[in-house]
């Protein structure tokens, strides 16, 4: 059973996030301006170059006190490219390594003695940490309301997708993003809609009678950080909530096998809150369903604060007895209750998923 933390330091935690992205407010760059010249000409014609093949793969949300943390993933078609700049760079180096032996070659043969001959030792090679950098825009409104850079990072090994986070108010906005070469020989260009959910600490915590949840994410693995970012960050193959010190490993689209023990997540809307060290008190009942049939049914989860954290185990239960689910096509409900409002206010929610083996 994994549990988080208590209603006193996940507020903690929702404040000590909304000062530390705050601060991330003040961390800018300036963008170059054959960069600008690009995101200029994307906002103007609405039409992104096609170069890296940039696409868009969806957004993780995470509440603040004021607003949403937001990471955007995208795929781009770096790696390939990383590799024929690396080549490059090592055939330029080269070919200036063997013009400078050349040129030493042609003035030692003018030199009889040999102790008086020139030596040369030729410098090591260094390649960049990174080739490409992104620049990101966010307008709303067409009118441009954050603006930042990073670095792309490369290590060689093969990348799924890449994301960034930042701090938004609810809403419609477009993210504007140009990917350039470190050399700025190349750029490609795109643009992702995003609707930033109302998910705010505020809107948690408004009382309803239909409990409302964000939208449930799996993954497989959460691991903390060894010390939090406090500046715009591009990372690979993860989320990376960077001032809460952590990093979300999504499940994404592979598919559920039986002894697969996924991380469900998601934000619980609408309990109220009482005035005490621990004031929400939410149930939450799991149960894994074939069609209307029942196969297994959870104990109770009480719920501490209003962020649903839990592994879930695909299994089928007969007679006390446990065993893994079949290959098959199921449902998890989840079945939730505000203990603070006599068990009236609650919501039924489904998530249908897929065991292949």
């Amino acid at each position: 059973m994994r549990t988080i933390p208590s209603r006193a330091v996940w507020l903690a935690l929702v404040l000590l996030l909304s000062v530390a992205l705050a601060a991330q407010e003040a961390v800018k760059a300036p963008i170059p301006a054959s960069v600008s010249h690009s995101l200029d000409g994307l906002q103007k014609t609405g039409t992104a170059n096609g170069v890296f093949h940039i696409r868009p793969l969806g957004s993780y949300f995470w509440a603040l006190e004021k607003s949403v943390y937001v990471n955007v993933a995208f795929s781009a078609d770096l790696d390939d490219d990383a590799a024929g700049m690396k080549e490059r760079i090592q055939k330029q180096y080269d070919e200036r390594i063997a013009a400078e032996l050349k040129k030493l070659e042609e003035i030692n043969k003018k030199i009889r003695k040999e102790e008086d001959k020139k030596k040369w030792q030729a410098p090591p090679l260094v390649f960049p940490e990174n080739y490409h950098n992104l620049f990101m825009r966010v307008l709303k409104e067409k009118r441009v309301v954050q603006e930042y850079r990073a670095r792309i990072p490369f290590d060689g090994t093969a990348t799924s997708y890449y994301s960034f986070g930042t701090i938004l108010e609810p809403g419609d906005y477009e993210v504007h993003m140009d990917i350039c070469r470190v050399d700025n020989t190349l750029d490609g260009t795109q643009i992702i809609p995003l609707r930033i959910p109302e998910l705010r600490l505020s809107d948690i915590v408004v009382p309803a009678k239909e409990l409302r949840i964000s939208a449930p994410v799996f993954y497989s693995e959460v691991q903390q950080l060894l010390q939090p970012e406090v500046r715009f960050t591009v990372v690979k193959n993860k989320y990376e909530n960077g001032p809460a010190a952590l990093d979300f490993f999504p499940w994404g689209d592979k598919p559920f096998r039986s002894g697969d023990k996924p991380i469900l997540t998601f934000f619980v809307l609408g309990a109220a809150a009482a005035q005490e060290a621990e004031p929400w008190n939410i149930s939450a009942v799991l149960e894994i369903r074939s069609s209307k049939e029942s196969l297994a049914r959870f104990e109770p989860v009480q719920l501490a604060n209003p962020y649903f954290y839990q592994p879930i185990e695909f299994i089928k239960k007969d007679k006390g007895q446990a065993s893994p689910l079949a290959a098959g096509d199921y449902i998890l409900a989840i079945e939730l209750a505000d203990n603070h409002q006599g068990g009236q206010s609650k919501g039924v929610f489904t998530i249908p998923f897929r065991i292949i083996d």
